[in-house]
Parts: C-alpha cells; sequence; structure tokens
C-alpha cells in the first residue's frame, strides 16, 4: 500500500504560542504596537476622531488624534501607550489588538467569552479523563477489577 503525503492539513503544533524569547534587548516592541493599533484602527469601522473621543471618554480624559496618531507610528519612538490607554485603545476600537499581542509575547492567546468557556470545558474533560485513569490505576493495585 503506497502512503499518501498530506500536504493540506499543515502542522497540528503550528499555532501553540510560545513566549517571545528571553535575549537581552529583544523586548522593545514598539513598532509592532504601531502596527496593531493601525490595523486595529482599520479593522474597527471608525475614524481616528471617534477612537480618540471614545478612548478619552472611558479614561475621563482627552486624548487627541494627534496621539493616536503617534502611537501608530513606527518613527513616534518616545510615545508608547500605558497600560490603561492600551485597554481603552482595545474597548474603543472594538479589537483586542494589544491585549492579544501583549498575551502573545508571554506564550498565551486571549480567549474572549464563550470560547473561554469552551476552553475550560477541554481542560475539565482533560481532567476527568486523567482521574478516571488514575481510578483504573488504584483499583488494579487493589485487585478491583471491575
Amino acid at each position: 500500500m503506497r502512503r499518501v503525503i498530506d500536504t493540506l492539513s499543515g502542522d497540528l503544533f503550528a499555532n501553540i504560542p510560545q513566549a517571545h524569547p528571553m535575549n537581552p534587548g529583544a523586548w522593545r516592541f514598539r513598532v509592532e504596537i504601531a502596527h496593531a493599533m493601525g490595523e486595529a484602527i482599520r479593522a474597527s469601522g471608525h475614524d481616528r476622531y471617534q477612537i480618540a473621543a471614545d478612548m478619552g471618554r472611558l479614561l475621563g480624559r482627552e486624548v487627541s488624534v494627534n496621539t493616536l496618531d503617534k502611537y501608530t507610528s513606527e518613527a513616534a519612538e518616545e510615545h508608547h501607550p500605558s497600560l490603561e490607554t492600551a485597554i481603552a485603545f482595545d474597548a474603543a476600537t472594538g479589537q483586542m489588538a494589544l491585549v492579544s499581542l501583549f498575551a502573545e509575547k508571554l506564550g498565551g492567546r486571549v480567549l474572549p467569552g464563550k470560547e473561554s468557556l469552551l476552553a475550560e470545558l477541554g481542560r475539565l474533560e482533560q481532567m476527568k479523563g486523567e482521574i478516571a485513569r488514575q481510578e483504573r490505576a488504584i483499583k488494579k493495585v487493589l485487585g478491583d477489577d471491575k
């Protein structure tokens, strides 16, 4: 029987998150943050003025379009959104761009709403299987092969 090579499925484990290397100086993500914010603005369907206004409302202080432009510019080296500002940005755009980037760099993944519950169900199913295996092993040792 000839073995067929599967070229369509891809690597099953290719999407497992890996933490960013802990090399000195390797944790400068300014350009990636700017790109993620720019993509989130485009994907949001809102203009920068609306996003800045929504961020300002959420933060209780003014956020200018100029500030938002600097956050999304690769050239504006000194303009980094604070964590509080990043959260407001994700909320105002309706995207999870920055929280996802943050999780990705630490080897994680964001699972919103029901997705997190589905992941928890999967984890519980794995736990139930492991408990059942342990029960069988103990019963075997006790001589109770039921």
